[in-house]
């Protein structure tokens, strides 16, 4: 009998580890000195959490921008409109 094989489709923060290992290891190889390796990798993190930074700069910016846009809405609607009456 055929067990059945359950396939998980991988998550993308785990493709981005799977990632960031493979090119860790390939640092290794290509800059031998620790020293420039830990520089090299400071400055990945750097780069990476600068990136990050202004992703949620933007994100934030647009969070706010999306507030103020439901609160005029909602202010909007609650103002009643005069109906003539006859």
């Amino acid at each position: 009998m055929a067990q059945k094989e359950e396939l998980k489709p991988e998550s993308m923060q785990e493709e981005v580890e799977e990632l960031r290992k493979s090119m860790f290891k390939l640092f290794e190889l290509l800059l031998p000195p620790k020293e420039v390796r830990r520089e090299v990798m400071k400055n990945l993190y750097m780069a990476e959490l600068s990136m990050l930074r202004i992703l949620k700069t933007i994100l934030d910016y647009k969070v706010s921008q999306l507030e103020r846009k439901a609160q005029e809405k909602e202010e909007k609607k609650e103002r009643a409109k005069k109906v003539p009456v006859e």
